[in-house]
């Protein structure tokens, strides 16, 4: 699955032609930062391998791999809540550093809202970011998230304790946006 945005912006699902760009752009420390303990970090070709594996088998597909002309750049993705959370999906990205400020965090994540409530009956779409990550807060609002909250003293990272903020979609704001 391909989804075309502006500025040669596309989201593309996962495969064997992403597996030797995958990796070198995703074994990153100024990556990891900022994205939870469970990004790999070195991340590996193993690692890779087994993303782009995994990934293959969700339809409609709810991880992509950023492109921009054709090239990787990024990851995107959500994660379904459970339970009686099951009307929310969580998102989460990253770009490649050598990518960062060209505007395509802001575009990729615009799609994939889009995407998101297109083809899934969720009502909620948010994101957590860490307090330090100010670019993030920016595409978050410059995609039309609205902070919702912030969460304090709640998450620990390489030994520092710092908030979590959180921001959020509703299905009812995103459709009278359209």
């Amino acid at each position: 699955m391909k989804i075309q945005g502006a500025n040669d912006i596309a989201l593309v699902s996962w495969g064997g032609q992403h597996f030797h760009s995958l990796y070198p752009l995703a074994n990153n420390p100024a990556i990891a930062k900022n994205l939870k303990d469970s990004f790999p970090q070195p991340y590996t070709i193993h690692d890779a391998r087994f993303w782009i594996e995994h990934n293959i088998k969700f339809n409609p597909p709810q991880n992509f791999a950023i492109e921009k002309n054709g090239t990787l750049v990024g990851s995107i993705g959500a994660e379904k809540g459970k339970d009686e959370l099951r009307t929310n999906m969580e998102i989460g990205l990253w770009i490649g550093e050598r990518f960062w400020g060209q505007g395509i965090a802001t575009e990729a994540t615009k799609l994939f809202i889009r995407h998101l409530f297109e083809k899934f009956p969720v009502q909620r779409i948010f994101a957590t970011v860490f307090d330090f990550n100010i670019s993030c807060m920016r595409v978050m609002q410059k995609a039309g998230l609205q902070e919702e909250a912030i969460l304090k003293g709640a998450y620990i990272k390489n030994e520092k304790i710092g908030d979590i903020y959180q921001y959020v979609m509703l299905r009812e704001d995103f459709n009278s946006n359209q």
